[in-house]
């Protein structure tokens, strides 16, 4: 039960502990915000983020050496740098999501992550693809003016739709085996790749493309409020119903990288009316601060998801340091039940065939009264060792199953009580030394030091004896004394002395049924403690108890 109990704790620790790690932490959701915000802010202030380049005077140019019309178109280039650098930011955030997504899903075998990492990663390559073209890595013919505006809305519209899909794919798709859906995923990254490419590649080899900027009106670029659209609806909708049905720190992390792809079709559908413009730069590096927001959330995960199985280790193994621990108590108590069969054939099996001879005997010389009235005497006394064996075993078996009281105890008042309840021969004496008033569970500790007493009273030798009892603190515990001035027991019979049913002395010669030490050392362990002899000839039986002074379950 132990075992059963603890690992449920674990588990409702767990529970509670993951429903607190599900988001991304509030100041994570202000800082994108106010990122988003403050470029707008800025730019109302007079700032200008385009990048516009150089003219250069061709007819000046002539007369120029090689470097300085190298320099100078360079300068004239500005934006075109800084686009591609812009771009490639974006790609590379693409590209260690997706790295990040499959190790993720290498450890937590969950699918959700590299289905959007790679709905991301090809989002960037559709951005890549764009840059390459525009920068004529790709072969292009339409010219730049036209080509990157309305790449651009493609590649926009596109990020969209396979995001959206990628959702909705895990939204409706019900889990299959592993290896499908790891089938699934590679199938779709290519259908997906093989897609973007040609719609790029489409783009650039069309000698004429359809106009999309219109700086004269309030919508500069009609073709980026179709995203727009897009991207709001996935996050005021469809993410957070995916969030709500597979919640994580990534699903979270794609509805706040909404708001930011959201203004960047803000600031290009509303604000930007050529290349290279304030607004134009502006939303290409909030695109980059889109895919950086759900790299962050993955990241989280991530480090949950580690921290989670570094956790499950550390649970296994106290569930095994548990079992090995229960298995070694089952391990002695199938000992104890070993010992138990013993006793049943052997020890309790003794009296019923002494009684048993006695009542053959008692049959035989039934007109014989001095012959039956002795049998019948012994015929009592066998009863009643018979009746005493099965009572010790039976309080033996209950030592520690039941909870007990815990009470303050004065050992020295309980000790003269237990003296004079065991009615020692007038010639005993009780010595008491230091003994302390402490709390703790009174019945087993009485059961302790009644049976040390009693014993010391009743294998004694002699009609006088010496009973000392005395204490010393030793930090968290007692330790107890009681020794005698009675016969000594040899040091090979030390262990003997605890068994169950084991007498040091022949049966019939002293009153008892064996199991007195075993209980005490049985309540003394249960308990947490610890006891020891000591015996040697001349000097009796030395007993030392250490018996703890906090015991919390009793």
């Amino acid at each position: 039960m132990g075992v059963v109990e603890g690992m449920q704790a674990l588990k409702s620790q767990g529970t509670s502990a993951s429903a607190d790690t599900e988001k991304m932490p509030p100041m994570f959701v202000y800082i994108i915000v106010g990122i988003c915000v403050v470029p707008f802010i800025l730019s109302m202030m007079g700032v200008d983020f385009g990048s516009y380049g150089r003219p250069v005077d061709l007819e000046a140019a002539k007369d120029w050496s090689g470097a300085q019309k190298l320099d100078a178109y360079f300068y004239r280039l500005t934006g075109a740098f800084t686009h591609t650098l812009l771009e490639w930011s974006a790609f590379a955030a693409a590209i260690f999501t997706v790295c990040l997504a499959l190790c993720h899903f290498v450890i937590a075998r969950d699918l959700t992550t590299p289905i959007i990492g790679a709905a991301l990663f090809l989002a960037g390559c559709m951005d890549a693809f764009h840059t390459l073209a525009a920068d004529r890595l790709i072969e292009a013919v339409a010219p730049n003016t036209d080509l990157i505006p309305f790449t651009w809305a493609i590649c926009r519209i596109f990020n969209a739709i396979i995001l959206i899909v990628g959702v909705v794919i895990l939204l409706v798709r019900k889990p299959v085996s592993a290896k499908a859906d790891i089938r699934f995923l590679i199938t779709s990254c290519v259908i997906f790749a093989v897609t973007a490419y040609a719609i790029i590649h489409y783009c650039a080899v069309s000698a004429s493309l359809p106009q999309t900027q219109y700086p004269d009106n309030i919508v500069t670029r009609p073709y980026d409020v179709v995203p727009l659209l897009l991207y709001a609806f996935a996050g005021l909708y469809l993410f957070p119903l995916f969030y709500k049905r597979h919640p994580s720190v990534f699903a979270h992390a794609l509805v706040i990288a909404m708001i930011p792809e959201c203004v960047v079709e803000l600031h290009m559908a509303f604000g930007s009316s050529s290349l290279f413009d304030n607004h134009f730069n502006i939303a290409h590096f909030l695109k980059i601060l889109a895919y950086i927001v759900p790299f962050c959330g993955l990241l989280i995960d991530y480090v949950h998801t580690y921290q989670a199985k570094e956790q499950e280790v550390v649970e296994r193994k106290v569930v095994e340091e548990n079992l090995r621990r229960y298995a070694a108590k089952l391990k002695d108590t199938n000992e104890e039940l070993d010992k138990f069969a013993y006793i049943a054939s052997h020890d309790l099996k003794a009296p019923l065939r002494g009684i048993e001879h006695l009542a053959t005997w008692i049959e035989e010389d039934i007109d014989d009264k001095e012959a039956t009235s002795k049998h019948l005497v012994m015929l009592q006394q066998r009863t009643k060792r018979m009746e005493k064996l099965l009572e010790d075993l039976l309080n033996y078996s209950r030592i520690g199953r039941s909870g007990m009281d815990h009470q303050l105890v004065d050992t020295k008042l309980l000790v003269e009580k237990l003296f004079d309840m065991a009615s020692p021969p007038k010639g005993f004496e009780l010595r008491i030394g230091h003994l302390p008033s402490f709390d703790t569970i009174a019945v087993p500790f009485e059961l302790v030091l009644r049976n040390l007493i009693t014993n010391a009273i009743k294998h004694h030798d002699k009609e006088a004896g010496l009973i000392t009892v005395m204490t010393q603190d030793d930090g968290e515990f007692y330790d107890f004394t009681i020794q005698d001035d009675g016969p000594d027991i040899p040091k090979d019979l030390h262990e003997k002395a605890f068994e169950v049913f084991q007498t040091l002395q022949p049966r019939d010669d002293v009153e008892g049924s064996g199991i007195g030490l075993a209980m005490v050392k049985k309540t003394v362990e249960t308990y947490g403690g610890e006891i020891t002899l000591e015996s040697d000839v001349g000097i009796g039986a030395k007993f030392h108890v250490h018996w703890p002074k906090i015991i919390k379950d009793g």
